[in-house]
This record gives C-alpha cells, sequence and structure tokens, in this order.
C-alpha cells in the first residue's frame, strides 16, 4: 500500500487571490447632535491573480496476487488545489476523513495508518509549494497587511486601557488610522485633558475618603474615652445591675458567663460607675 498524489491541470483560475490593498476610510456619523465619526479599515477589492492551475490528486493505491496475477486497485481519497496549500487552508481530516475511514475498513487497517500515510507524502509537497509562494508579491503584501492590522489591534487596547475606555470603544479611531497616523489632534489633546481631570478628580476624592475615615476615627476614639455625666452614669448603672444579674454565675449554673462578666467588669471601670 502506498500513496500517490498526482499533478493535474484545473479549468478555471483560483480567482481568490489576497487583496491588493489595504484601505483606511473616514466614517462620519452623528446621533442625537454628537459626532460619532472615526477611521474605519478594510481590503480593497481587487485582489491578485492566481494564475497557476494546479491541482493535486491524492489516492491511495494497493497491489495484491489474484489467479496467480498482480493487480492494482486504486482507492482516490480527495483532489487540493495549488493555492488550498500555498495558503495553508487545506485540512486533510476535514476533506478526507470519510473516505480514509472507509478505504481503512475494507483494507482492515487503522485509519490512523492512511493518515500517516498520506500527510508523509503531502508534508512534502506543501514545503515546495509554500516556498514557491512565499517568494510571490501576493504573500509578501498580505503578510504587511496582517503585521498592520496585528500592530493596529495591539496598539488600540493599549490606548484604551491607558485612557480607561471601554475594550470595544472606538476612540482610538476618532484619532488615528489603521496605519498608526494622527488624524485628529484636537481629539486626542482632549482626551488627554479629560484623562488629567479624571486623575486629580480620583486624587482629590481619595483624599477625602482618608480624611473622613480619620476624622471619623478620632470623634469615634473621643467618644469612647470621654467620661459619662452623672445623669448618664445613674442609667449605666442601671444597665449594669441588670446585666450582672442576667449573667452572674450563681444564675447560670449551666452556662459558662466569665466572659460576659469579664466584659460587664471592663465597661464598669469604662464607665466610672
Amino acid at each position: 500500500m502506498y500513496c500517490v498524489i498526482q499533478e493535474i491541470e484545473t479549468k478555471k483560475p483560483n480567482k481568490y487571490g489576497y487583496a491588493k490593498e489595504l484601505i483606511s476610510e473616514f466614517y462620519n456619523c452623528s446621533f442625537n447632535g454628537a459626532d460619532l465619526s472615526y477611521y474605519s479599515h478594510h481590503y480593497g477589492y481587487e485582489r491578485f491573480e492566481r494564475s497557476i492551475k494546479k491541482a493535486y490528486k491524492i489516492s491511495i493505491h494497493r497491489s495484491y496476487r489474484e489467479d496467480g496475477k498482480v493487480k492494482k486497485k486504486q482507492y482516490p481519497l480527495c483532489t487540493a488545489n495549488y493555492y488550498e496549500l500555498a495558503d495553508g487552508w487545506f485540512g486533510l481530516y476535514d476533506r478526507c476523513d470519510t473516505k480514509i475511514n472507509l478505504v481503512a475498513k475494507e483494507l482492515g487497517i487503522a485509519p490512523d495508518e492512511i493518515y500517516e500515510l498520506v500527510s508523509t507524502k503531502l508534508d512534502t509537497l506543501k514545503e515546495v509549494v509554500q516556498s514557491e509562494f512565499h517568494q510571490t508579491e501576493e504573500y509578501k503584501t498580505n503578510q504587511e497587511h496582517e503585521r498592520i492590522t496585528t500592530v493596529y489591534a495591539a496598539t488600540k487596547t493599549q490606548f484604551n486601557n491607558r485612557y480607561g475606555f471601554e475594550g470595544t470603544s472606538n476612540e482610538y479611531d476618532k484619532c488615528y488610522d489603521v496605519f498608526g497616523n494622527l488624524m485628529n489632534e484636537a481629539y486626542l489633546e482632549k482626551i488627554k485633558a479629560d484623562d488629567i481631570g479624571r486623575q486629580e478628580y480620583e486624587k482629590r476624592s481619595s483624599s477625602y475618603q482618608k480624611d473622613w475615615y480619620s476624622n471619623y476615627s478620632d470623634n469615634y476614639s473621643n467618644s469612647m474615652e470621654s467620661k459619662p455625666s452623672s445623669q448618664d452614669k445613674e442609667t449605666l448603672k442601671q444597665f449594669y445591675r441588670e446585666l450582672a444579674k442576667k449573667f452572674h454565675p450563681d444564675a447560670n449554673p449551666d452556662m459558662d458567663t466569665s466572659k460576659q462578666m469579664k466584659l460587664l467588669n471592663q465597661l464598669k471601670q469604662q464607665w466610672d460607675i
């Protein structure tokens, strides 16, 4: 059993080349008087021509002997287009799994044996096709577009984090285009000024909270340390007597009330009664 990959010529050229341009456009819009305009981007409609008309028929061949003669049987799996291999979009499992399982069942072997056989030969072909494709203007242009959009996404995320915007916010796009060019300096200065104001407000708010807590703690401590008046002492004495009766050990033979009595005695000293 062996794998055969046969090169054939396709009738029609591949029409799905990568876009030649990455275009930045100004999206002008408003809502309830608010200006919501920002810079957007998209790929151009003109695509690279893909003139190579190649495809590869993948099949499994098996030789066997019958009535003293050597015979061969072929099991077609699928056909891979040149640009499917070049782009890296071709997936053996997605395209051939059903047929590979049927062939494996007929031959009485595990599907993994066929996968390994085909993959070994197909990987060599992929290396050749992709090495060839990576020298083209189409591939190099697409790689540059990928680099630009990746940098754009990372920079936008950093911008939103820096100025406290949500991840889906397009405030960055109101200032910059996809290429990182500053398109609206006035709006960027407004964002910076608003951010400074926000930081100052948070600083004042934090300082106010600290002062309030400090004053509250001091007042509370002072109120706890101050001595009660004569009238209050009489009331506190009544509280003490009632609680002392309630928690006295003689009144609670089945319960340990030593902690409650200790607290009462501490309060008695603090209240000076």
